[in-house]
């Protein structure tokens, strides 16, 4: 929580009185995939990037009468010293710098996107997940949980 929300939001409260003195000022977050649907085994990660997507979301309404536009980057997986130290599953994981180009490529774009998201497939895959109804969700995500206790992503 606090590298991810608590430390961005620092960082945005010293960089907001730089953007507004910008010419096209632009403010881009990075939230993640999982924010689209609560999986189990990252518990604290996934509540710090939702707390971003809240965030940049909100700043978006709020900054846009400056003219200040906000961009949400939500990547999936991405193939990283950290993420290759996960135990689990990591279905269409990208190389880092294939991640880096799409966001850069995207940023590049006339109209600024509100969200950079990708892959594509997982994306999609997870937005659909996330519209099941609850139980079934929950049934589905019983099955991805560790079955020790322990071990859990809590800080």
């Amino acid at each position: 929580m606090r590298t991810n929300l608590l430390a961005s939001s620092y960082c945005i409260q010293e960089a907001l009185p730089l953007l507004r003195k910008g010419n096209q000022p632009h403010l881009v977050g990075v939230a993640s995939a999982v924010t689209f649907l609560a999986l189990p085994r990252a518990e604290a990660y996934g509540a710090s990037k939702a707390g971003l997507r809240y965030l940049f979301e909100a700043l978006r309404i709020d900054l846009a009468s400056e003219n200040i536009d906000v961009t949400i980057v939500s990547p999936g997986f991405v193939d990283t010293p950290l993420t290759q130290k996960n135990d689990f599953p990591m279905p269409m994981r990208w190389p880092v710098e294939k991640a880096a180009r799409y966001i850069a490529d995207n940023l590049k774009r006339v109209r600024r996107p509100l969200e950079i998201a990708f892959p594509t497939a997982f994306i999609l895959s997870m937005k659909l997940l996330a519209l099941l109804p609850v139980r079934v969700r929950f049934a589905i995500g019983k099955r991805m949980a560790r079955s020790e206790t322990g071990h859990k992503d809590t800080q």
